[in-house]
């Protein structure tokens, strides 16, 4: 079945639909079941106590606001390509540059978290391998000066680690959709066998006893020797674990009847991560202390030895690696089909969205951004990027939910040919508890780091921001200069993906 609006060849090459429904719920469940959930959320016990699992679902409503736009969006001919946050916000709008800062931005973000995952993963390896980096000094060239150069930050065997899982990836990638969605429906299933193992038997030996008190820290965020402490300071990072979600909307381009299947597939698969955080994190902080998680790297596997035989926990430790590798799967395609838009837009340079004759994959895109993801890490320059992470993801959540809101109002036509659509006074509703809610996680993300900032200097999120917005603003008028001057009509390409189907809307109406 074919719906109307989903001829992407007006844009050049066109991307291959090979993505079912079920490779849809694994991009976005994979994507968020990811690692923090396995690792981060102990850690979280030294800031909140055993309150976490609370946290998850204070978010909840939050985020599904949030999601709100992108099942709008999709549910319009723009839902039939790559691009998520920067096309829906131009065409509402009828202007690129707030719509290509946000996902400029973003894609920084997820090469941010594609090296931090492999990397993590390397970590996580080295616990059961400690030897890992004297195994890589004595088998590579010049192996003893590259261990003294990386003793951490990443270590030796991090890097490399890192590196073969980027490159192991970006092969399949490379090889096309179908082969990603296949590999990414496998390590899927693998996870959430994990999490049943886990989630099951855990429920019955919960020790209720361990959620005495709740708030050992307080309920407001309150400044420490230690850092921020409190049931407020654990949002911001909480919220990094539903992070990512939008993801699922950079497959559009290349899952079948995704006008019709992804709108509905954001709500589910936000809603059924939102039950494993909670029950997972529920299961964690009521078999062990919350200081003891506090203390640990591997809360999750050392939960699971409380009531699980030894095959038990080795199961949950594969989970874990899951977790991983579906995050870093999903990290590698979106950035690239981020970089594609741009290039098909004339917001880039027009080889970016560079596609192959038989995978039918932005395989320029991919290299690319595997090239800077390497080089990122094995210079060591990763915190320029993560630190803004957060709050870029942030302000692309608020710009997308404030344009959603607006849709009715200043694009009536495009929001009309929405197969999802909700009452005005509902989508404002929504956006302007994704707007307070963002400002508030930024506002305190911020403050917290231009504090930590006076302490120990460096430059703060703030400025960095303004940096790399600076970066990206000077390739975007690069872009429109060198688009002008071969003739795109920059102009035309604001509605030509939906003003056909308005239009026919309009005549049927009348």
């Amino acid at each position: 079945m074919t719906l109307q609006g989903e001829d992407p060849q007006p844009h050049g090459t066109e991307l291959k639909r090979d993505l079912s429904k079920l490779e849809s719920y694994a991009t976005i469940i994979g994507m968020l079941v990811g690692s923090g959930i396995f690792v981060v959320t102990g850690r979280l016990g030294a800031v909140a106590g055993p309150s976490v699992p609370l946290g998850y679902l204070v978010l909840a409503p939050v985020i599904l606001a949030t999601a709100v736009a992108y099942s709008v969006y999709l549910s319009t001919p723009l839902g039939v390509r790559p691009g998520d946050a920067y096309l829906h916000i131009s065409r509402t709008l009828q202007s690129y540059y707030i719509g290509y800062l946000a996902l400029w931005l973003k894609w920084l973000a997820y090469i941010g978290a594609l090296v931090i995952l492999s990397t993590s993963l390397g970590q996580y390896l080295k616990f059961f391998y400690p030897t890992m980096d004297d195994w890589f000094a004595a088998w590579l060239p010049f192996g003893q000066h590259l261990k003294e150069t990386y003793a951490g930050g990443p270590s030796l065997g991090e890097a490399v680690v890192a590196t073969a899982t980027i490159l192991f990836f970006l092969v399949f990638n490379l090889l096309g959709v179908k082969f990603y969605g296949w590999l990414q429906t496998a390590m899927f299933i693998l996870l959430l066998i994990a999490v049943v193992i886990l989630i099951v038997p855990g429920v019955f030996a919960i020790q209720w006893k361990n959620f005495t008190p709740l708030f050992p820290f307080g309920f407001w965020a309150t400044a420490s020797a230690d850092g921020d402490k409190g049931f407020l300071a654990a949002l911001p990072p909480l919220f990094f674990s539903y992070a990512g979600f939008e993801s699922l909307a950079q497959t559009a381009g290349e899952t079948r009847e995704a006008r019709r299947l992804l709108p509905a597939i954001f709500i589910n698969g936000i809603l059924i991560s939102m039950l494993i955080f909670f029950l997972m994190s529920l299961v964690a902080f009521g078999t062990v202390p919350y200081e003891e998680l506090a203390r640990s790297d591997y809360a999750m596997a050392d939960a699971a030895h409380r009531f699980l035989p030894a095959w038990g926990g080795a199961v949950v430790a594969l989970g874990a690696i899951m977790a991983f590798t579906t995050s870093i799967n999903g990290s590698l395609f979106v950035p690239a089909r981020i970089l594609y838009i741009f290039g098909q837009d004339r917001m880039a340079p027009q080889w970016f969205a560079r596609v192959g004759q038989r995978s039918r994959t932005p395989w320029a895109s991919l290299v690319i951004n595997t090239g800077i993801a390497l080089a990122l890490l094995w210079t060591k320059q990763l915190s320029y990027v993560l630190n803004i992470s957060l709050v870029a993801i942030f302000l692309l959540y608020a710009l997308h939910s404030a344009s959603m809101a607006a849709l009715p109002f200043v694009r009536p036509k495009l929001y009309d040919t929405a197969l999802v659509r909700l009452r005005p006074v509902w989508l404002v509703v929504c956006g302007a508890v994704s707007v307070l809610a963002m400002g508030y996680l930024t506002f305190m993300v911020i403050a917290r780091d231009i504090n930590e900032r006076r302490r120990a200097g460096g430059a703060a999120i703030w400025q960095l921001l303004l940096l790399w917005g600076a970066v990206g603003t000077a390739l975007y008028l690069l872009a429109r200069w060198e688009g002008r001057r071969s003739g795109f009509d920059y102009k035309r390409q604001l509605t030509q993906e939906w003003i056909a189907e308005a239009d026919s809307a309009d005549e049927r109406r009348r």
